[in-house]
């Protein structure tokens, strides 16, 4: 299953990511370490989705269904994929771009607080990631789930519709 999921987030071709990174020495001269990739976007785009897709399944399989230990192995699934996302966002997309727009500081430091904005999304999906992984839940963790995963949820979504309809298009070749 592991397998499934590293392949679903690593894309076509597992060499390619190699050509990305780049050494920083030339000649005294730093220079750009992450190429321009025409697939990301939508690589990007599919991780959206299917973690989306995973997000309503913990709700439907586990929460609703009060199969906890559903709603636990759907969490951990959730929670790796999430992380591979943010792994490739971080070390394919974000550098890029700041080297990309190292010349436009209006712009980069958009770039920049959408990567904060990020990482506190990432915290608090961690949280509840962690907080909501066990096979039995008590009365109380079954009052709070539906509200933290509302929160967690609004806050997925408002993040992906930015992203895709905003961030992407920053995205372009040097």
């Amino acid at each position: 299953m592991l397998s499934f999921f590293t392949g679903l987030f690593r894309g076509d071709d597992t060499s390619r990511e190699e050509s990305y990174l780049r050494s920083n020495h030339t000649a005294g001269a730093p220079r750009r370490t992450i190429s321009f990739d025409p697939t990301l976007v939508n690589s990007l785009k599919k991780d959206h989705a299917t973690l989306e897709t995973l997000f309503q399944r913990i709700w439907d399989e586990g929460y609703q269904k009060r199969d906890f230990r559903q709603l636990a192995h759907l969490l951990t699934l959730f929670k790796s994929g999430f992380q591979a996302h943010l792994i490739k966002e971080n070390v394919r997309f974000y550098v890029y771009l700041e080297q990309h727009l190292a010349e436009d500081i209006h712009t980069l430091q958009v770039v920049k607080d959408f990567r904060t904005d990020m990482n506190d999304i990432a915290s608090a999906v961690m949280h509840f990631c962690k907080r909501y992984n066990h096979e039995a839940f008590s009365g109380q963790m079954l009052q709070s789930f539906e509200c933290d995963y509302q929160k967690v949820g609004e806050a997925l979504t408002r993040r992906i519709s930015l992203e895709e309809n905003e961030l992407y298009t920053l995205y372009e070749p040097a």
